[in-house]
């Protein structure tokens, strides 16, 4: 009970109070102390001198009975002890005591004082009564002579009796005013908690979940703030709940009915959540893998090779694996670390299945490859015949132009055949690489060899900005070959005559950039996204004249990524193209 805020609050205010009281009653009582003292001695002070104008006329040489009554009927009307001392400290009378068993009084202070003229008043301790007694010596004065003392003493008995009833009634005051304090703290104590109180009730309701509840209290003070704010907390509190359960239950809808699996794993290496596509993908249930380190669930080396990286390294890996331990299953894997404010918080693992996308893939590779293939020997003979009709037929003007039609048409279509063929062998396992360290320079100088008859036909200028000495790269020198030619006769078909084509080198970090920038008419934004999709053509009219399918330049995608390069346009409208790729550093 001492432990709560209403008693401690109510023991504080008793504290207080009886420190107070304390203070009170010792200082009252000290001032009295001090206030009968000070009213004792003066009150004592004219007796002595009273009782010292009554006894001058007597001889102070030795004791007289005079002199002794004298000072038993001052006793009597003072109440006191009186003591007749002549000059030389012998005392000549006594009230209370034998003069003859008293010893000398001239080294008492009080009466060295009094025998020097002075009126003197001391408290000590009385060794013949035994007490501590007040002592007032005053001089007696006989024609301008000192003769002797007049001293009085009193009891202090009577005086500290007076104190301790005064204590007893402080006492009993502080008593009773302590019992009316801790009355009143505790109906004020619990008058001021009673908010307080209701407040904490309240936060408990909210601690256990019920965001209905409310503090009444309505005061305009500082717990009427307190409280008006506490139920505004309350209020936004649950309508941030209310939208973050919305949030939650909409996100688990979409995670548990999204096509992709979706597997969270702690920085404990544990599986915290896996959703029902992720289960079906490796073959476990949702309770069998919550709580279980990764590895036991995930039977794949590549992909938990994916997953320690991702935590050994803090970065995402994207990669397309096949898992052959459960079904040789193609998927498309993602994996990302997870941070927040508080530093990392695990890895995100999102599972995408594409062995049906990868064997559709296939299907068509082949039938192209197939269908390709299969057309070469036909497109072959058809060429063989036109190229006879023309020999043949030199007179008939007819048969000369329908036969160079199908010659051209021909050998149109025994090119498109060829690409394909080619993006075939290039998306499969045949592409098989001659690496070999070249030297780029020599390869664009061999490249514009082949092209140079379409440069003359346009009058294009070509301006070459290379560095001093070799720019060494690693790369197939046929395929190289291939895209820069591919890229020289992009530039050249889309530039005017006259224009200026620029080839660039740049060597960079841990590579070589390659650019071939022309003054064409440029590529639209949305045109720049899919320029390097097979048969896409900007301007479809003109790539038809001139012969092209619009696998050039997805052709050159593919020999760029087979390299390990990465491909790329940047253009306006207007402002002409610049290509780039880059290869991998030869070795120097």
């Amino acid at each position: 009970m001492a432990r709560t805020f209403k008693w401690r609050l109510t023991i504080s205010y008793l504290i207080l109070i009886l420190f107070f009281l304390c203070v009170v009653g010792i200082t009252v009582t000290r001032s009295v102390d001090k206030f009968y003292m000070e009213n004792l001695r003066h009150h004592l002070m004219y007796e002595s001198r009273l009782v010292a104008e009554l006894v001058q006329d007597y001889d102070f040489v030795q004791p007289s009975s005079e002199m002794a009554g004298a000072a038993v009927r001052a006793s009597h009307d003072t109440e006191a002890r009186i003591t007749i001392i002549a000059a030389d400290g012998t005392v000549l009378a006594d009230s209370q005591e034998d003069i003859s068993t008293m010893a000398n009084h001239r080294n008492r202070p009080e009466v060295a004082a009094a025998l020097r003229g002075d009126n003197y008043s001391v408290i000590r301790y009385s060794s013949t009564l035994r007490t501590n007694m007040m002592y007032v010596a005053v001089p007696v004065v006989q024609e301008g002579q000192i003769p002797g003392a007049v001293r009085i003493s009193l009891p202090l008995m009577a005086i500290k009796s007076l104190i301790h009833r005064l204590w007893w009634g402080i006492l009993a005051v502080m008593i009773l005013a302590g019992l009316l304090a801790t009355a009143l703290s505790l109906k004020f104590v619990s008058t001021l908690t009673r908010p307080i109180s209701d407040m904490t009730e309240v936060a408990r309701s909210l601690a256990a979940g019920n965001l209905k509840s409310r503090v009444l209290y309505n005061r305009e003070d500082e717990i009427g703030v307190l409280a008006r704010t506490m139920n505004t907390m309350a209020h936004n509190l649950n309508e941030k709940l209310s939208e973050i359960s919305k949030i939650k239950s909409r996100l688990e809808t979409v995670l548990k009915n999204t096509v992709n699996g979706i597997i969270l794993v702690n920085p404990e290496n544990q599986i915290t959540f896996i959703n029902p596509a992720a289960c079906k993908l490796l073959g476990v249930s949702e309770k069998g893998a919550m709580g279980k380190q990764y590895i036991e669930i995930i039977r794949s080396y590549s992909l938990a090779e994916c997953i320690d990286t991702v935590f050994r390294e803090r970065e995402a890996v994207r990669k397309e694996l096949v898992l052959h331990s459960i079904g040789d299953k193609t998927v498309e894997t993602s994996i990302a670390p997870v941070t927040d404010i508080e530093g990392f918080r695990g890895v995100l693992v999102v599972l995408n299945d594409i062995t049906e996308l990868k064997r559709l893939e296939m299907v068509r590779k082949d039938f192209v490859a197939n269908v390709s293939h299969e057309l070469k020997t036909p497109l072959t003979s058809i060429s063989g015949f036109a190229e006879t009709l023309l020999v043949e037929n030199p007179e008939n003007q007819t048969v000369q132009e329908f036969s160079r039609i199908i010659y051209d048409e021909a050998q149109r279509l025994a090119r498109l055949v060829n690409s394909l063929l080619q993006l075939s062998r290039l998306e499969s396992a045949e592409a098989n690489l001659k690496m070999e360290r070249l030297d780029l320079v020599e390869c664009v100088k061999y490249a514009l060899e082949g092209v140079e008859p379409s440069l003359t036909a346009k009058q294009i200028m070509v301006h070459l900005d290379f560095p001093p000495g070799e720019v060494v790269a690693a790369a197939d020198r046929d395929l190289l070959t291939q895209v820069l030619v591919n890229l020289l006769d992009n530039a050249i078909k889309h530039s005017p005559e006259g224009a200026a084509i620029r080839i660039g080198l740049e060597e960079q970090e841990d590579e070589v950039l390659v650019t071939v920038t022309d003054k064409g008419p440029g590529i639209a934004q949305e045109e720049r996204n899919r320029i390097f999709e097979r048969f896409y053509r900007v301007d479809k009219a003109r790539t038809r004249r001139d012969g092209g399918a619009g696998l050039g330049l997805s052709i050159v995608k593919h020999i760029v990524e087979i390299h390990g390069g990465r491909v790329g346009v940047e253009s306006r409208p207007g402002q002409g193209s610049n290509f780039y790729f880059t290869l991998p550093w030869g070795q120097r």
